[in-house]
């Protein structure tokens, strides 16, 4: 591909790092449906063209966010303890990475990847899984559970995902009194919970529900959560 810039972005040492790095700061600020190569230009002041010569187009570019994003993760404290302890640690390595970029995080939760970041971030979760005696197929399966508890409950928490309840007491009565008024007394009954979003309870309930599970099927004990629970 023929350099299409100006050679300002050579100038000033500009890289495909810090291009990647300079999106995120954007996406971050003004959220991913919004983002565009000619406001990141506008950010690093350069002419849009001048990004061709670091990344070949738009989807690439969010693609690298995500990888970058991935990458950053320290996973460490998901290598120590029992595999109860490292399943937690990943879980809030994870949620904790998410929290510090909600909105560009979006897309690690929405962009498939096979970056060495993605394979990491596997090989972490299955550390999690090792010592149970699953074969590799049910690991896998396991994987794929979480994978999906942690990405559900991440995208509902950075208010990507469909949710009835609402973290606003001032927004709570009302809540309630629209589940109520469909007159279902199941819902009668659940709506003071479903009203009121809690996301720290909601994840340390649905990570330890998913390792008593676990130690359930491979007749391992359940060391019954931590005090606080996992919580990033």
């Amino acid at each position: 591909m023929s350099v299409r810039g100006t050679g300002r972005g050579r100038r000033l040492g500009l890289t495909r790092e810090k291009v990647i790095a300079a999106a995120v700061k954007v996406i971050d600020r003004e959220g991913h449906d919004s983002f565009s190569l000619r406001r990141l230009a506008a950010e690093l002041d350069i002419e849009a063209m001048s990004l061709y010569n670091h990344v070949p187009n738009k989807e690439a570019l969010l693609d690298g966010v995500a990888e970058m994003l991935l990458a950053r993760i320290d996973f460490s404290g998901a290598d120590a303890g029992t595999w109860q302890d490292r399943i937690r640690a990943h879980a809030v390595a994870f949620r904790a990475a998410a929290k510090e970029h909600p909105k560009a995080f979006q897309l690690v939760c929405t962009r498939p990847t096979q970056s060495p970041a993605a394979l990491e971030t596997i090989r972490s979760a299955l550390g999690g899984f090792a010592e149970l005696g699953l074969a590799p197929e049910e690991q896998v399966h396991a994987l794929r559970s979480y994978v999906a508890f942690i990405v559900g409950t991440i995208m509902r928490e950075l208010g990507s995902a469909i949710t009835v309840g609402t973290v606003d007491p001032d927004q709570v009565q009302q809540r309630i009194a629209e589940i109520t008024a469909i007159g279902d007394p199941l819902l009668t009954s659940t709506a003071p919970y479903l009203a009121v979003s809690d996301h720290d309870v909601e994840f340390e309930y649905g990570i330890e529900m998913l390792i008593a599970g676990l130690a359930t099927r491979v007749g391992l004990p359940y060391d019954g959560g931590l005090p606080g629970g996992p919580r990033a």
